[in-house]
């Protein structure tokens, strides 16, 4: 077999890897969406004045929203700050899953240091929020 025979046998699954790679490898989040803006502009309880966004940014720092797809074709937006839990400053993820239409949402997970909540937890912490 020639030499440039074998070039071009190792030229063209290199070249399909990076073609997949570049359609269907990692992608940015996407921090600028309806549906961010959506959950921003949402009160947090009904009738008030407080938005998520502000109850968020005054008790969290280092915040900032991602919003993604699920497989479910299921519309989130995910909170990521940190916040005082238990007297420490922690991570946590706080997720809103939006209906298509943007009419209605419910809360999703809520995870503190890497670790999933319960729903009471979540509650209590939303209630310390507001």
């Amino acid at each position: 077999m020639e030499k440039r025979k074998r070039t071009i046998f190792w030229i063209i699954p290199i070249g399909v890897i990076g073609v997949f790679f570049y359609f269907f490898g990692p992608q940015k989040a996407v921090t600028d969406n309806d549906y961010i803006t959506y959950i921003h502009a949402t009160p947090v309880i009904e009738n008030s004045d407080i938005t998520i966004e502000d109850a968020l940014k005054n008790y969290c720092e280092e915040s900032r929203w991602e919003y993604f797809q699920t497989k479910m074709m299921e519309h989130v937006v995910e909170f990521k700050g940190k916040c005082n839990i238990d007297n420490k400053v922690q991570p946590v993820n706080l997720q809103y899953v939006v209906e298509k239409g943007q009419t209605d949402y419910r809360m999703g997970a809520m995870l503190v240091d890497g670790e999933q909540q319960s729903e009471e937890q979540r509650t209590a912490f939303l209630d310390i929020i507001q």
